[in-house]
């Protein structure tokens, strides 16, 4: 996510343990669904910016468009045409428009889910010769164009490679788009270049901010879709680089690797497979991994909870607590690094396609997170939901007790600031709900699979009713944790948090 300025404060003692200098740095994932136990498709991403950054959680309802009407980034000026008529989506944006709506993740109504994006930047020398565009497309516009747009993931793909190719592109992104037939991964790598692929069912990919496609295969037309100069931008930029004889686009078009995307690459990677060959000295890390184990959707929660457990890394946040000093930016210093888990994530999500869920309801169930899922849970929603819960909606810049984000934001930081007291009792309850609601939702998911084919109106209002229950019920429950652990902490009133 491009960076955006805000006064940090909610908690003086808190404070201390978020970095200095922060920037982007949202990690994805892809698991085929020939490596889960259960035969779905399962991605994601973490929302990793900065601490006390607000995000919400609705639904934009579909409506018709004015002939000529067009969107407008109010963050950096791209326009592009609305479509005749927007499509249902579900969406998980920031709370100031003006600064970018950011809308991120979610499902439109005919079944398509996208996660924008995982932000990377192409080297200097490529973007001397193909730079970035200000008022081109940026992430705070990529969802919002597109799922209202859109019936199928190639569709969105096909989509952005347009509006790159016309437009521009105004930073370097990975976009995620999934439908029943499928999932594409995109890398926009400079201002009009790009390249996507139909991600295969066989393998996984852990993918931090750099890019990862290697060899592509530009003649198979069904399985990619790239711009035309691509290889010519790298070879005008000298750049270009070749592994085993063949273009290799990552090492034409990336920076030197950074140590954040090292630490998290190579952490996320050994998170699913801890047998896998890759070490934390790789200069580089390959976009499709292979092994022969299978996960479950445990597994990819576990994998945007991780931080470097069974590896001899420690997370950097930890480092005030171990009384070695505040680092200055996310570089690894002396067997600490960046962990996917850290104190800059503001949302956390995860798809799970399930080829016996209709089109309808999504084609699976996204579990969300808002707020870091370090101490808080993930909740199930399906893609036909039409409104999401009031504590979602809260849009206030400063800590709001009435506000999902800030309630999780708030216990983060405390358990972060006594994990001696508090150690790990409340994600352990927040696991033990999610072990439960696997459940309830593989039954939810049968009897509105059913209930759409007959009558869609009742099934909406059904994934509703259920997941507006079980959003309040759990909301009730981590404002009564939220209150214990301030007692047992001993804070006093926390200062607020405000925006500059």
């Amino acid at each position: 996510m491009t960076k955006k300025k805000m006064a940090l404060g909610l908690l003086t003692v808190l404070t201390a343990f978020s970095f200095q200098n922060v920037s982007y740095a949202c990690t994805g994932f892809i698991i085929g669904k020939e490596l889960t136990t259960d035969g779905s498709t399962i991605y994601g991403r973490t929302e990793d910016l900065e601490p006390n950054h607000n995000k919400n959680f609705v639904v934009r309802p579909a409506k018709d468009n004015k002939p000529g009407e067009m969107w407008k980034d109010q963050a950096n000026g791209f326009e592009y045409p609305l479509p005749e008529h927007s499509y249902r989506y579900t969406a998980v944006p920031d709370v100031t428009p003006k600064e970018g709506v950011y809308d991120e993740a979610g499902f439109n109504e005919y079944g398509v889910s996208m996660s924008a994006t995982v932000s990377a930047s192409a080297n200097d020398a490529i973007q001397k010769i193909d730079p970035y565009v200000k008022n081109g497309l940026a992430e705070s516009s990529m969802a919002s164009v597109i799922l209202p747009s859109v019936k199928t993931a190639r569709e969105g793909i096909e989509l952005i490679a347009k509006m790159v190719t016309e437009k521009g592109s105004a930073e370097g992104n990975i976009v995620t788009l999934a439908d029943k037939d499928g999932i594409w991964y995109m890398e926009i790598l400079s201002g009009h270049q790009y390249v996507a692929i139909k991600f295969p069912d066989d393998k996984f990919a852990v993918f931090p901010n750099t890019f990862y496609l290697g060899h592509v295969d530009f003649n198979d037309k069904e399985n990619t879709i790239a711009s035309a100069d691509v290889e010519k931008v790298a070879k005008k930029a000298k750049s270009y680089t070749e592994v085993d004889g063949k273009f290799h686009i990552a090492q034409s078009y990336n920076p030197p690797l950074s140590d954040a995307n090292r630490s998290r690459s190579f952490s996320g990677i050994k998170s699913l497979d801890p047998d896998s060959k890759v070490t934390y000295k790789d200069s580089n890390y390959e976009l499709l991994q292979s092994t022969d184990k299978t996960f479950s959707l445990k597994d990819a929660m576990k994998l945007q909870r991780n931080r470097f457990e069974g590896l001899n890394l420690k997370p950097l946040d930890q480092m005030a607590l171990d009384g070695k000093g505040k680092p200055k930016s996310k570089d690894a210093v002396k067997g600490y690094a960046y962990p996917i888990s850290n104190p800059n994530v503001m949302e956390a999500h995860i798809f799970q396609l399930k080829k016996d869920i209709p089109a309808e309801l999504g084609g699976g169930v996204m579990w969300l997170s808002v707020g870091s899922p370090r101490n808080a849970p993930y909740l199930p929603y399906l893609g036909n939901i039409s409104k999401t819960y009031k504590a979602y909606q809260e849009k206030s810049t400063k800590y709001n007790d009435k506000s999902w984000y800030w309630t999780v934001s708030h216990i983060n930081e405390l358990v972060a600031a006594h994990p001696k007291q508090f150690g790990t009792k409340v994600i352990d309850e927040m696991k033990d709900l999610e072990k439960n609601w696997i459940a309830e939702q593989d039954q939810t998911n049968k009897e509105l699979s059913q209930l759409v084919q007959t009558d869609p109106a009742a099934a909406q209002e059904k994934a509703d009713t259920v997941s507006l229950a079980r959003a309040e019920k759990t909301f009730k429950r981590l404002k009564a944790i939220e209150a214990k652990l301030v007692k047992e902490s001993g804070e006093k009133a926390s200062s607020k948090n405000t925006k500059s």
